[in-house]
């Protein structure tokens, strides 16, 4: 997608943008980065979540990402 320039790479990647770009269906849930493939360009993610080595991948390409946690509610 970064490579067909489907998405912006100067502003920060988030579901939204995802979405814009007919990448995601339904980002209500939040989009989770998942470590196949290889990035070889830098860019600045805001995502609902992230495996450890997507993290890797990001910033091995000196791009950075921040991984909102959602509050999880616990039952007594």
């Amino acid at each position: 997608a970064i490579d067909a320039k489907k998405l912006d790479t100067s502003a920060t990647i988030d579901a939204a943008a995802l979405a814009a770009a007919g990448l995601v269906r339904n980002a209500g849930d939040g989009v989770r980065l998942l470590g196949k493939g290889e990035l070889t360009t830098k860019v600045t993610l805001d995502l609902a979540g992230a495996s450890k080595s997507a993290i890797a991948a990001v910033e091995k390409a000196g791009g950075s990402i921040t991984v909102r946690v959602a509050a999880v509610e616990t039952q007594a």
